[in-house]
């Protein structure tokens, strides 16, 4: 017996952003992707069935479940957050992307460091094999939800996992508390508030690669700019990312962007 007909979810359409444009980011972070184990583009899989469905001429999905060795895309901002806090420390670019026996040499250079974040599990995973990459420490706060495989996951990187008895957003606010009492702690977040925006704009930074990568791969397919590009929210980085890239450079009004949730975690709402 079917369960009553669900209701159409919420939806906003914002008429004038196609006209909206932004500066393209200040830093390409490819070069630096290129020289990290285990690199190589993600690939775009063609899925014509999905397009006979929904009566459009084609549909590619950019496939992010195997990235540097991770199970998501966010090594790709966690990675160059930690290049970018390692090479600079003012915001102002280094001379060029340094491998990872240089960023090893960065890191020794800085007693005491520990590279601290909350996640509700990729973006903790991803800082967490940074520290390991340059040989700092991590210490990754989590919210109590977190399932245990996902956290030993965390743990089995080399950092330690600090459970917070409550929301996300609060183990947050945890790992931000801890780092002034530790003298070397940097926190590498991907959510920003006010006076925290630096760490947080390097990893969009860092997701530019992909869409750098996803330029290319429709290139070789022959199938020019896209109509339209969908893309999940969470916290805001990866779709941030998005608008950069398709607001930026000179692009203009050709592809529709179009943020998606779930609606059993609608981080946007």
């Amino acid at each position: 017996m079917s369960g009553p007909p669900r209701l159409p979810l919420p939806w906003h359409a914002t008429p004038l952003a196609r006209a909206w444009t932004c500066p393209p980011p200040a830093r390409s972070p490819a070069a630096f992707h290129a020289l990290l184990p285990d690199y190589s583009p993600t690939p775009l899989i063609d899925v014509p069935s999905l397009a006979a469905g929904l009566g459009v001429g084609r549909v590619l999905v950019k496939d992010e479940s195997s990235r540097l060795g991770l199970p998501a895309f966010k090594a790709l901002g966690a990675s160059w957050a930690v290049h970018q806090l390692l090479a600079t420390g003012a915001g102002d670019g280094p001379p060029g992307p340094h491998d990872l026996a240089g960023l090893r040499r960065l890191a020794a250079a800085r007693p005491g460091l520990v590279l601290v974040t909350a996640t509700d599990g990729n973006h903790g995973r991803a800082v967490a094999r940074m520290a390991r990459l340059t040989g700092a420490a991590a210490r990754v706060f989590v919210p109590a939800f977190v399932t245990g495989h996902a956290a030993g996951a965390i743990a089995a990187e080399g950092a330690e996992v600090v459970t917070v008895p409550g929301s996300y957003d609060e183990a947050v606010a945890a790992a931000a508390r801890w780092v002034p009492s530790r003298p070397g702690a940097v926190l590498v977040q991907d959510t920003a508030w006010p006076g925290y925006e630096q760490v947080p704009g390097w990893i969009v930074e860092g997701y530019s690669t992909l869409f750098a990568e996803l330029d290319e791969q429709l290139t070789r397919a022959g199938a020019g700019p896209p109509a339209l590009v969908v893309v999940p929210v969470g916290v805001g980085s990866l779709a941030q990312a998005a608008v950069a890239h398709y607001r930026g450079h000179g692009r203009g009004a050709g592809t529709a962007l179009l943020a998606v949730e779930p609606d059993t975690a609608a981080c946007t709402l």
